[in-house]
C-alpha cells in the first residue's frame, strides 16, 4: 500500500493503532528507509518503547537486526489527538514524550525525531542537546509528496550549525560575557564557533577583545539580496603565554554605521527581518556553532536577532527582578511573535532554552528566598495571562510533576570574570576556575 492509499484507507477519527498499522510504515518508506531500515516499538533504555526507529543499513550491519545508532525516531498518535495547534495540551504531551526519548541516554546517535497523526506531521531536530523543531505542524494533504520530498531532504542533508541567540530585554545580566566564554569553552573542545556583535549601540563583544568595530560593511551586506556575509568574518586567536596552542573562534564584529542610522522605521524597510537569518544560512555548514551576541530591548536588531536563531539562550540574575520578569516577557511573548513570524514563511520558529542566572555576587539565604518568591509570582501570572502557559520549566528544568525541585542552572559569582574583562580576553580562557564553570554550562545545554 503506498502513502496515497494509506490516507484513503485511514478513517477520519482513526485510533494509534489504526495509523500505526495502517500509514507509519509508508510514511517510513517514502522518506526513504526500508524495510530492514526501521523497527516498531523500539526499546528506548529500559523504561520506554517509540513507535519507530529508522537508519540507513551500513554495509552487512542490517538496522532491523542490530538495532544499533538509531538516526530516527518516530512518535505517531490518533487522529483525535490535535497535533495541528501546538497550543493545544496534545501537541504539548506529544511533543515533551517525543523529546524525553530523543534525550534519553540510550539515543546519543538520534539526530531527528518527528511527530505525526496522518493529519499533520512536525520534524524535530537533534544538536547535542539542543531539540528545536525543524519545520512547524505541517498539514497533509493533497501536498503530501511535496511534504516528503522536503523532510527527506532536510534529514539526508542536515544543516551542521546551531544558531543561538543570547538575549534578555534587560541590560547589565551577562549576555556577551555568556556569549564570548561559551564561544571559548566550545572552542577549547575543538568545536568550529562563530559570534556575532549584533549589538552596534555598544560593541561590548568586539571591545571585550580589544577589536575595532564596522564601518559598514555588515550594513552592506544585509541590504543585499544575494548576501555574502565571509566578507566580514574574522578569526580571532587567543593568546596566552603559558599556552602553546590556543583555540581560535571567527568573529562578525559590530557596525557602527548600523547604530549611527537613526531612523529605525526607514532601517526596518531597508533591512528585512529575516535579513541576518539569511545572512548566516550560507555559512551555516562551515560551524557547529553560531552565537550571537543580541541588545537588551525588544526592537529592530533584537528582533533579527531572535528570528536568526534556532534556539535562544536567557542569562538572568538572582538579585534584579526585572531580570527575571522580561526573562519570563521574552518567553511568553516575544519568542512566539517571532515564531509566528517565522511560520508565516513556512519556517519554524526558535525555541527558547532554561534560564540561566548568571550571578554578579554570591547569593544569600534570603536573597535566594526572595528570588524564588517573586519566580513563583512570575509563573503564576504566566498561567493567568497567557492561556496556561507554563513557565515553571524554564526556571526550574530539574522539576517534574510531583517531583518539585528548585535548582536553577547557573553560574555563579567569580572575581575571574571582571578580571578578564581588564585584560581583554575570555575568563574560560585565562582562568581554570572559570573554565570549569563555562564547561559544566556548556554540558548542560549543549554537549
Amino acid at each position: 500500500m503506498n502513502l496515497e492509499q494509506a490516507l484513503q484507507t485511514l478513517l477520519p477519527n482513526a485510533a494509534e493503532a489504526q495509523v500505526m498499522e495502517v500509514f507509519a510504515a509508508p510514511f517510513l518508506e517514502a522518506l526513504g528507509f526500508g524495510y530492514s531500515e526501521r523497527f516498531s516499538e523500539f526499546p528506548v533504555g529500559r523504561r520506554f518503547k517509540v513507535d519507530y526507529a529508522a537508519r540507513k543499513n551500513i554495509n552487512e550491519n542490517i538496522f532491523s537486526q542490530s538495532l544499533e545508532q538509531p538516526y530516527l525516531y518516530m512518535e505517531v498518535k490518533g487522529r483525535a489527538k490535535k497535533l495541528g495547534d501546538e497550543h493545544h495540551n496534545h501537541y504539548r504531551e506529544a511533543a515533551k514524550q517525543l523529546k524525553g526519548y530523543l534525550l534519553d541516554s540510550a539515543s546519543e546517535s538520534v539526530k531527528w525525531g518527528i511527530l505525526v497523526n496522518s493529519l499533520h506531521v512536525q520534524l524535530f531536530r537533534k544538536h547535542g542537546k539542543v531539540i528545536h523543531p525543524e519545520t512547524p505542524c505541517i498539514p497533509l494533504d493533497a501536498n503530501i509528496q511535496r511534504v516528503i520530498r522536503d523532510l527527506k531532504q532536510r534529514i539526508e542533508s542536515p544543516k551542521r550549525g546551531l544558531i543561538v541567540t543570547v538575549y534578555n530585554n534587560k541590560g547589565g545580566v551577562g549576555k556577551t560575557t555568556t556569549t564570548l566564554n561559551l564561544a571559548t569553552t566550545l572552542a577549547l573542545l575543538k568545536k568550529r564557533v562563530l559570534i556575532v556583535d549584533f549589538d552596534p549601540n555598544q560593541s561590548d563583544l568586539g571591545d571585550s577583545l580589544n577589536l575595532q568595530p564596522l564601518q559598514g560593511k555588515l550594513l552592506t551586506i544585509l541590504k543585499s539580496r544575494d548576501p555574502d556575509i565571509r566578507e566580514v568574518i574574522r578569526a580571532h586567536k587567543l593568546q596566552h603565554p603559558r599556552v602553546q596552542k590556543p583555540p581560535s573562534f571567527d568573529i562578525i564584529l559590530a557596525d557602527e554605521q548600523l547604530a549611527n542610522n537613526l531612523d529605525e522605521a526607514k532601517l526596518s524597510q531597508q533591512l528585512k527581518l529575516h535579513a541576518l537569518r539569511r545572512a548566516l544560512e550560507s555559512v551555516r555548514n562551515d560551524y557547529d556553532y553560531i552565537f550571537i551576541d543580541a541588545p537588551p530591548n525588544w526592537r529592530l536588531f533584537a528582533k533579527k536577532a531572535i528570528f536568526a536563531a534556532d534556539a535562544v539562550l536567557i542569562p538572568a540574575r538572582h538579585d534584579n527582578l526585572h531580570s527575571l520578569q522580561n526573562a519570563g516577557t521574552a518567553i511568553t511573548r516575544f519568542i512566539p511573535e517571532i515564531q509566528k513570524e517565522r511560520q508565516q514563511l513556512g519556517e519554524s520558529g526558535p525555541v527558547a532554552l532554561p534560564i540561566f542566572m548568571n550571578n554578579t555576587f554570591k547569593p544569600t539565604s534570603p536573597a535566594i528566598q526572595l528570588m524564588h518568591q517573586a519566580i513563583d509570582k512570575i509563573i503564576r501570572d504566566a498561567k493567568a495571562n497567557f492561556d496556561g502557559f507554563d513557565l515553571k520549566p524554564y526556571f526550574y528544568p530539574k522539576s517534574s510533576p510531583g517531583h518539585e525541585n528548585h535548582k536553577m542552572i547557573s553560574i555563579p559569582y567569580m572575581a575571574y570574570i571582571s578580571r578578564a574583562d581588564f585584560m581583554h580576553m575570555p575568563a574560560a580562557f585565562a582562568f581554570k576556575a572559570a573554565r570549569e564553570q563555562y564547561l559544566n554550562l556548556v554540558k548542560e545545554y549543549f554537549l
